[in-house]
This record gives structure tokens, sequence and C-alpha cells, in this order.
């Protein structure tokens, strides 16, 4: 036995040896820059180098909170000078930079930077190191200058090099107001408000995108001349000034109190600001909520009233909110709310708090809101309870709330430290075991693998220190803290059988998500106001809580409420539209809207729109006789599925229909075909495009792959320093299409993976896992490209808006490019893939007679591009970037306020999108094939035997499925083929789209 082990050993050790000889003398796969970099950031980078070392810039460097600190420990004094830096005149820019000097909004002699590319240089001389705050007097562009809603994002290195992570995405918000009085619609319910855009010029601090920190951010000059850069990233904008002064120092409480007037009085004043009655907003996704406790007001028991403002819709740190305050006499005042602060059980949120753009003393930097799992009062207050004194003279002031959690900042940095750790360690663990658990294979960790215990316990002793820090700032359990304790029981369990680590690389992987995922938890900070009461010492408060009687009397009345004609589904009017949509309160209301302003006006069709939790709600309905006219939001198989029963209505012979699908590429129409005809329509597409980051592909001198060839070539060097590709393995569909293999016969009665190509389709998929060394599980590819852990791979729609709206820090290191292609014979390349439809529309055969036509009629106008643009651009205008419609009619999606360079991508990548048709039994083929790589790239079951072995279990299914629905006789003889449509040409029709 003991021979046979040191022989498995000695033929493993050998192979990994030769492994890690053939990845040491692998070489780059292309030199140079990528095809997406253009010649300036390619000196931009030449220029970096000597001033960053590579892991920094790999690695984004370190957070501010560390740099702060070195500082700190080196003695580095504040700044003496207060310089001011015209704009315009800066000392040299890069040639992409569109910013010429000009005037603008009444002030001449300013920068106006429209390119959104580039940078500008300015040199500046101090007499002394020291630290400063930086400030802009801005202007964002508005949208007749190419601007848009979102704020300006802009980057800025000193000397070189960025001192700091933050400084690579720093926001400079726009400002906004809801349009008031709001409109309401026929049953009495509030309707949102627009949103207008509070123009003027602005001048705001540099700080971070994300709101970490309580105060601006501070940079470090030395003595002599500097060169700051400012780079560009998002929106155009005007540049008056920069101006550089020493951060200003705020007094404490005590301090700030001594300074107060000693006459001050202490009346019995209250005065109220209504939350959703907001002067200014930073964002238009902060939105006013509708709230039907009954203390909240204005009360909203029986009708719609967006009556508080917040909650999840102001939770992302930078996020301000500010109100106007009129007090009647000089004094000092107390500061009460009513808030509702319950999206994480246990944890704090934090607001700084400011009256009239300045904090009145350091508590109000980062002031703590305790969890209540309901509506809570509470006075802005010590920790003794004792509240504070503000001290206001008479007339109008501003308060001004702002998102941040500076007190989770050191916790999220160790977390981020703790995960790169850990997955140092799982690499190292995979390279020891070749990427496989063995189960055959006995360790001695100690003797195998040295160290690696060691490293695990200080990581455990880490993760308990991270436990008793989040509780000392929530002084209880939260649950991001109760995660950590889960996470520190995982690795104490592999720590009492270190032997059995090898065999853990799952756990490993899922402390490491642990500790990744949470960290966007404890940077998310809801907050939820219904009114703030600003009363003298002397004034008493209205109670803030419903009691018992008052939360039965609500309970009662929403209850009788809902059985109104109003708040039920419009089944039986002849009068109304009844529409089934699958999708969130937002969309509902915001199509609700849209259809009583455009729609009913120009036809005179009334319309209901319902909203729906769930789309198997129409097969109850469908059971009952309770069909509605329209259903949107369906996923992809319902329309065959309905119509595989005579329930869904084919869209392919109505008046017009012709003209309708000519709109929609052949590949999205594939999954609604059925038997001659078409039952459905693509609302949204999820595309697939290549995610790189061009920082890592720049200074490994990585091209951006073109096809499946170039993935393999550079796979060597990515493995080599501990990057990886990744691709999704549940996704098949780019390797099968590419190769021409068709999942199903054209008749639609057995499968049509029994073909060379196929299984040479499914080598190659497995191969990439088996071989090539991609992770066979990765818990997150966002987070591991937003780290810079896997700085390449296909992903969706979803992966590009969480980078656009959460990883500001990136946000000029990334690109997207084409899915990797595969080259045909005659030497072109296609780049076929899957997109899925996540969200479709459909009508109903049991709508006949007049409603079908006016059905139709409202389905045809619902897809239109002018219907579709507008409601795109009213979700994003009310809720945020993070509502970006993906709409499915490409000439509303081009309408979208895309980066044209990513546009571009996206419609070239449109042209090849291919989904799976739909047959009985249809579902079979994705379930059985994940079983087939599981079997071939995790069991190492030969692949060959793996695919028959699916083949034959998804033909059995398609043969007993075709026989229930008489498509197949019990002869196996065909009755009714599907001919399904064949997609072989990529559509031309995003041609005149690309710019």
């Amino acid at each position: 036995m003991n021979q046979r082990r040191k022989r498995i050993i000695g033929k493993r050790g050998a192979a990994a040896l030769l492994l890690a000889l053939l990845m040491a003398l692998s070489v780059s796969s292309g030199a140079g820059v990528g095809p997406d970099m253009t010649h300036a950031e390619s000196a931009a980078a030449g220029e970096s180098k000597g001033e960053q070392s590579l892991t920094e810039d790999m690695e984004l460097g370190p957070y501010y909170s560390e740099t702060a600190e070195n500082w700190k420990s080196e003695g580095v004094a504040a700044g003496t000078e207060t310089i001011r830096i015209s704009a315009a005149q800066f000392a040299r820019k890069s040639a992409e930079a569109d910013a010429v000097a000009g005037t603008y909004q009444g002030k001449s002699g300013v920068l106006i930077w429209q390119s959104q590319k580039g940078w500008v240089e300015y040199e500046v001389s101090v007499g002394e190191d020291g630290l400063y705050e930086m400030a802009a007097d801005y202007y964002p562009l508005a949208a007749e200058h190419g601007g848009s809603r979102q704020p300006v994002i802009l980057a800025a290195r000193i000397n070189g090099g960025f001192p700091f992570r933050e400084a690579r995405s720093m926001a400079f918000d726009r400002a906004f107001r809801d349009v008031l009085p709001a409109k309401r619609d026929a049953a009495g319910n509030e309707m949102r408000a627009q949103i207008a855009e509070i123009g003027g010029w602005k001048t705001k601090p540099f700080t971070d995108s994300d709101g970490a920190y309580e105060r601006p951010l501070l940079w470090r000059l030395n003595k002599g001349v500097n060169r700051i850069r400012i780079e560009a990233i998002r929106e155009p904008f005007a540049l008056e000034a920069i101006t550089l002064k020493p951060q200003e120092a705020v007094p404490a409480y005590e301090e700030a109190k001594r300074a107060y007037p000693a006459d001050a009085g202490q009346g019995g004043t209250v005065v109220v600001a209504e939350g959703e009655n907001a002067s200014a907003k930073s964002s238009p996704a902060i939105q006013n909520m509708y709230d039907r406790d009954p203390r909240t007001s204005p009360r909203a028991l029986k009708t719609i009233a967006y009556n508080t403002l917040g909650g999840a819709r102001w939770s992302k740190g930078g996020q301000s909110v500010s109100w106007e305050i009129e007090v009647p006499d000089d004094g000092l005042y107390k500061l009460n709310m009513r808030v509702n602060q319950n999206a994480s059980k246990n944890k704090s949120v934090f607001r700084s708090i400011e009256i009239d753009g300045k904090l009145p003393f350091q508590e109000m930097a980062s002031y703590l809101f305790p969890y209540s799992s309901k509506w809570q009062g509470l006075s802005i207050a010590d920790e003794r309870g004792e509240p504070y004194a503000f001290y206001l003279t008479k007339g109008k002031h501003t308060l001004t709330m702002t998102a941040n959690y500076d007190p989770y900042t050191p916790v999220i940095a160790r977390m981020n430290r703790a995960s790169k750790e850990l997955r140092a360690i799982v690499l190292e663990i995979r390279t020891m075991t070749g990427n496989r658990e063995d189960k055959y294979r006995v360790w001695d960790v100690e003797r195998d693998m040295p160290g690696i215990t060691e490293r695990l316990r200080s990581l455990h002793g880490q993760v308990d220190d991270l436990v008793e820090r989040m509780k000392q700032i929530n002084r209880e359990v939260d649950d991001v803290a109760q995660s950590l304790r889960i996470a520190a029981k995982d690795l104490d369990s592999l720590l009492r059988r270190p032997n059995k680590i090898p065999y853990s690389i799952t756990t490993l992987g899922a402390v490491q998500e642990t500790l990744e995922s949470k960290k966007a938890d404890l940077a998310a900070s809801s907050l939820q106001v219904d009114r703030i009461y600003v009363s003298s010492y002397g004034a008493e408060l209205p109670r803030m809580t419903a009691n018992a009687l008052e939360k039965a009397k609500g309970i009662f009345s929403s209850l009788a409420y809902s059985f109104r004609n109003e708040e039920s589904f419009e089944t039986g009017s002849e009068n109304v539209l009844n529409v089934w949509m699958v999708y969130g309160r937002d969309y509902v209301n915001e199509l609700q809207q849209l259809s009583d302003e455009r729609f009913t006006p120009e036809t005179g069709i009334k319309v209901k729109i319902n909203l729906v939790p769930s789309a198997d709600m129409l097969i109850l309905a469908n059971a009952a006789g309770m069909m509605p006219d329209v259903a949107l939001g369906v996923p992809a198989n319902f329309p065959f599925d309905m119509a595989l029963r005579n329930a869904a209505l084919d869209l392919s012979k109505l008046p017009g229909a012709d003209e309708l699908f000519a709109r929609y590429h052949p590949g999205t129409l594939l999954p609604f075909y059925y038997d001659g005809g078409y039952y459905g329509l693509p609302e949204t597409i999820n595309f697939k495009v290549l995610f790189y980051r061009k920082d890592i592909l720049r200074q490994l001198k990585l091209n951006v792959p073109d096809t499946w060839d170039d993935v393999n070539k550079m796979l060597p060097t990515l493995l080599q320093n501990q990057y990886n590709f990744y691709m999704d393995p549940a996704d098949f569909t780019p390797m099968f299409f590419q190769s021409g293999v068709e999942l199903y016969s054209q008749d639609g009665t057995t499968t049509g993976l029994d073909s060379p190509e196929s299984f040479a389709s499914f080598k190659t998929w497995t191969d990439f896992y088996n071989k090539r060394g991609l992770d066979r599980v990765v818990q997150s590819f966002y987070n591991r490209f937003r780290s810079g852990e896997m700085p390449i791979g296909v992903a969706d729609f979803n992966m590009y808006m969480q980078l656009l709206v959460a990883a500001p820090e990136i946000t000029n290191e990334w690109g997207i490019a084409p899915v990797p292609g595969t080259v045909q014979p005659d030497g072109s390349i296609v780049r076929w893939a899957g997109g899925s439809n996540p969200q479709n529309a459909m009508l109903f055969k049991a709508t006949s007679g007049d409603r079908r036509e006016k059905a139709w009629q409202f389905l045809q106008w619902y897809v239109s591009t002018e219907t579709q643009s507008e409601f795109g651009q009213n979700l994003e205008q009310f809720y945020g970037e993070s509502f970006r419609w993906n709409s499915a009619n490409v000439e509303a999606f081009a309408r979208m306020p895309w980066k044209r360079d990513d546009l571009n991508v996206i419609l070239e990548q449109w042209k090849w999108t291919k989904e799976i048709p739909q047959v009985p039994g249809g579902y079979m083929t994705a379930r059985e094939l994940g079983f087939a790589w599981n079997r071939t790239a995790v069991d190492a079951v030969n692949y060959r035997l793996s695919l028959e072995k699916a083949i034959k279990e998804i033909k059995r299914e398609l043969a007993r499925k075709g026989k229930e629905f008489h498509i197949v006789g019990e002869d196996g003889e065909i009755l009714k083929p599907l001919d399904l449509p064949e997609v072989t040409e990529p559509w031309k029709g995003v041609d005149q789209l690309v710019r």
C-alpha cells in the first residue's frame, strides 16, 4: 500500500512539475496594447511605469483609510496654503481630451470638457509638504450638450500616480427635485411626481464615489512643484476652478456648545418637515415611498400616497437629501425624526448631518441610526440619550443628510485582505491537488502543504476579530456578523481535521464569497424618513409609533380597501383592458401612468395594469377561465407551453404582424415558434459580451481575444500570474452554436446532439475546465472581476449593470468586446451565443372579438420604439441608472444612455444572438447537458460516454412528451412535424444603428 501510494504521489508530483515548467516557459499571446486601447492610453500606460508598481496598479492600490493611516504615522501635517487654480489654465492635456476654454452659464474662461475622455494636467507649487482638500467649481452639462442625469465622474493623479484606490473614481453630483404637487389617477391614487434637475454652478470637495468616508479626501502635496492630473471618466461638464486648502477643523460638540450665545432661547416651537418634500436630492434614484403605517403622515390607508422618502431608494454611500426648515426665532433646537431602518437585522446605518452646508460638530459626521423592526421616533442624541442642541438663527436653514459607512470602512478593508489571502490559499491547494478532489489520495497537510494550516488559523482569528468589531459598532450581533460567525465555524471545522482541507475547496470558496458579499452589505445604508421635527427644548413632540388599536384599524382599513375594484384584477369589465405584468411594483406603476397619459387618450381604450407575483398564476387562471387579455414579463418558455395547450394566440397571423416581427432578430424569436406560428414577443434581451480589465491586460501585455483560439493562447499567461478566464459552466450555447450544432432535429421530435460536431463541441467545452484550468466553481464573477482576481470572462447584461452602477472605482479600467468566435473554413468568424429573453409578452385565445383587437393594439403600442424608449427613459429618470431598460426593440435599446463604444459592441454581438427553440420535453436538454458537464468536468468521466448518456435521456423524454401532445405516434411515427426555423446568418437589422 505504501509503495503504491509513493508511486501515485511520484507520478502526480512529476505531472505537477511538468505543468509548472510549461507555465513558466509560456509566453504572452500578444504584445503591445489590445485592440480597444488608443495610442494615448498606451502612452499613458508607458508613462506610468516606474511611477506605480505593477502589483499596485493591477490591484488598484491601497484604500484611502490605509494611506491616511500611513500619513499619520509619518507625521505628515496639514497644509497651510489656499491655492485656487483656474481650470482653463492647464499645463498640458491628452489628445483625446476635448477640453477647451470658453463661456458657459454666465462664466467666462472656464474649461468645457465634452469628450468624457483623456486628461488635463496642472502644475502647482507649495511651500511645504502637507495634506490638502481639493474642491471643484463645476457645472454638469445638460442633455442638449451631451449630458444625462448621471453624476460627473473624475479621477485624479498626483505626481504621476493614484495615491489611493478611491482616487480612480470620484463623483460630482447633480441636484434634483420633485415637481409638486403630484398628479392623481381616477381612483385618487397619487402618481409618481416628475423629477426636474436643479441647474447652476456647484462647489464640491473631491470625495470617493462610494461615499465611504465622512470627510472629504485629503491629498498629499510635496514641497515644490506638484503635478495634478484630472481624468474625465463619465459625463461632460464645465470646470471653473480647482481649490486646494487645508481641511477645516470641526469642533467636538462640547466645544461647539461653548460658542453658542449665552442668552440663546429655548421656547416651545415645533417645526415640521415632511420627508417626501425634500428641497433637493443628489440622485433621481432617491425616491418617495408609499407607506401604510397609521402614524405615517400624510395617512394613506385607502389610496396610494408617496408619503415618505428613501428606504432602499436611499442606501448608497454619498447620496444626499436636503430639506428647507424655517425657524421663528434665534435659539437652541433639538432635531428629531420619525424613521424606519429595518433593512438588515441589528445593523446600524450612518448619515452625516449638515446645517447650511457645514457639520455643526464632529458627532454629526457619521451619526448612527440603530436598527428597529418598525418605525421609530429618534432624537439626535449622544450615547447617554441626551439630545444634542443645535443653535439656529431666525429664518430659513437647509438640513442635509448624506449616506456614508465610514465606521465600517476599516472592517471592509480587513475583509478585503482576508478574502485575498483566502484566494491565495485556494490557488495553492489547487496547484498541489492538480485542481481535482481525488477521493483516493491520502494527504498529510502538515508535510505536503506546509504553512497552510497556520495561514488558515490566522484567517480564523481575523474573522473572529471582525465579528467583535461589528459587535462594537452595532452593540448586537447583526446579520453580517452572524454570517462571519458561520464562516469562522467553517474554518474551525477544517482546522480540526486539517487533512481534509484539500477536499474542501468548495467550503473555502463559500467562506471567500461570504467575505466578498458582506462587504456590499456593509456599504448599503437604507433609511426611510417620514417626518423631521425641529423643536425647542421645551416643546412636546407628537407620538411617533402606532399603538395596537391604531395598527388593528389600519390593517382592517387596508383589507377592506383591497376588495374595491380599483385594487382588484379587472377580469369582467368590457370597458377596461386587463393586463397582467410579472414585474415589480415600480414597473407596473410606470406603465400604468404611461398608458393613462399616452395610450388611452390616443385610442380611447382604458387599461388596468395588474401586478402579478408569478407567471404560474397564468396556469391557474387558465384552469379557472380567468385569463387576462395581455401578459407581460412572462418567461421564454411560457408562450410555447400555452400554445401547446391551445391557450396562446398566434401573433404572426394578426394584422401588421409582419412589420412588427421584422424589428426583431429572428434568433430571439425562436422560443416562441410552434406549429408554423409565433406566440410571443421578447420585451427584454440579456445580451452576452466579453468583459475585460484594461489595466490588467495592459500589464500582462495581452490582447483582447477575438476567437476561442486566442483565449487558449492567453490562458497560460493568466494562470501563471494567478488569474483566470471566466465562462459560465451552465452556458453551452457558444460552443455548440458556433460549431453549427442544432439542439433538435428540424421536425422537433428528437435531439440534434448525436452528431460528430456535437461531440467535438462538448469536448471543447469541458476541456476548458479539464485541461486548460478554468475554475469549475466561481461564487461571483462580478466580485472577482471588480477586485482584479479574474480580469476577463463572458457574462451578461446583469454584469454590465453591476459594474456600471456599483463599481465606480474601476469605471475607466474595464471594457467589453464581442463574445470570442470560432474561425470557419473560409476564414470568417461566427459568434453565435444565446442570451435568453428574460421577459416576454403574449396574448391569449380566450380573448376574442373586439377585446382581442384592443389587446393587439395595446401590445403593438407597448413594444413600439417610441413607447419602449419613453418607458425606459422614465424608469431610469425616476429610479436611477440601475433601472436601465434593456429593451428587445433594438432601436429603443439604442436610445438609452449607453456609452457609444459599448453600444457598438453590444449591437455587434446582437447580430449573433440565437436562442434555444422550444419543443415538448425540451427542458430535459439543458438539464442533461448540465449533468453531462458535471460527470466530465468534475467526476472525470469520458466525455463521449457522458454525452451519450445525456442524449439517451433527452431522446426518451422528447419521445414521451411528443406522444403526450400527439406530435409522435405510439410507434414513433411523426404525426405533426414542428418544422423548426433555422437561423444561420447574422442579423443585419442593427447595421444602421452602429456608429
